[in-house]
C-alpha cells in the first residue's frame, strides 16, 4: 500500500489494506472484521478505516442487501448478482460508458452505479 499523504499507515490500516485490496467478493465490514478478529482489530476500527480507503479513493462501497460492501476495483464497473446465492461478479464497460450520460442540465454526475440480477451457473 503507497501511503497517503499525511497519512500513517498503522498495523490496523495495513491489516484492513490487505484483507480487502486483493479480493473479488465485496465484503461488508463485517465480514473484514471476522477474518481480521483473531489480530485483536476492533469492529469500530474496521469501520474507519474502510471509510478511510474509500475517501482516499483506494477503495469504493456500495449498498447491497442492506449492507456496505467494499470493492478494490475503483474503475467504472458494473455488478452482477446472483438471486439465489447472493454472491457480486464484477462486470467490465464500455470504456465509453459514460459518454451515454443523460443530458440533464443543472446537475453533475458523478459516477455510474449499474447492477444486473439473475441465476448464476452454479444455482441454476
Amino acid at each position: 500500500m503507497s501511503p497517503q499523504r499525511n497519512k500513517r499507515v498503522t498495523r490496523q490500516r495495513q491489516l484492513v489494506h490487505e484483507c480487502v485490496i486483493d479480493r473479488k467478493d465485496h465484503p461488508s465490514a463485517n465480514d473484514v472484521f471476522a477474518e481480521l478478529q483473531s489480530s485483536g482489530i476492533g469492529l469500530a476500527t474496521v469501520y474507519r478505516q474502510l471509510s478511510n480507503m474509500v475517501d482516499e479513493g483506494i477503495l469504493r462501497s456500495f449498498e447491497h442487501s442492506g449492507q456496505i460492501r467494499y470493492d478494490p476495483l475503483v474503475t467504472p464497473h458494473a455488478h452482477f448478482v446472483c438471486t439465489v446465492c447472493d454472491k457480486i461478479w464484477d462486470v467490465d464497460l464500455p470504456e465509453n460508458i459514460l459518454l451515454t450520460a443523460p443530458d440533464v442540465s443543472n446537475v453533475d454526475i458523478e459516477g455510474l452505479e449499474l447492477t444486473w440480477k439473475g441465476i448464476c451457473e452454479s444455482c441454476k
